[in-house]
């Protein structure tokens, strides 16, 4: 807790692969197809470890709003998230050695608005996942030229 005046500022640190949990699940419908999820947690994780790098402030790496990424806790974890982040772990989107802040979101028209262009269009993902897209190619259809990494933590 920091004070702030008359008030106090919660700060919640959570470990990465378990904040991925709710942020996949706060992010996008837990029945969305399981490759679009995948898509979303490698996103998701690579966008909040660009943040521990460059953080919102100098308490904390992003707020739980969209602003950042959407973030509920426990309550938008479901088995498909814990499913998509699991199988998926450690994967980060990298580009000659570095992390990709691969922004997101809802629809390629907010996308194109908010990011210029760059970045996953949720529901475009959610699309090409019922094409029959895995989670990989989906990334490459947003990423071009974009690798996927292991983050390995010591």
């Amino acid at each position: 807790m920091i004070a702030q005046g008359d008030k106090l500022l919660a700060i919640n640190y959570v470990n990465l692969e378990e904040y991925l949990l709710s942020v996949v699940g706060s992010e996008m419908s837990a029945a969305a197809p399981m490759e679009a999820l995948k898509a979303q947690a490698v996103a998701a994780r690579s966008y909040a470890l660009v943040h521990t790098f460059r953080p919102a402030n100098g308490w904390f790496d992003v707020t739980s709003s969209e602003r950042h990424q959407a973030y509920k806790g426990i309550t938008t974890e479901y088995n498909t998230t814990h499913q998509a982040v699991s199988e998926t772990a450690g994967e980060i989107l990298s580009y000659q050695g570095g992390v990709v802040e691969s922004l997101y979101a809802a629809t390629q028209e907010v996308v194109d608005k908010a990011h210029k262009g760059a970045g996953m269009s949720q529901n475009g993902a959610y699309a090409y996942a019922s094409f029959g897209y895995d989670y990989r190619q989906i990334l490459g259809v947003y990423y071009p030229g974009v690798a996927i990494a292991l983050l390995e933590s010591k």
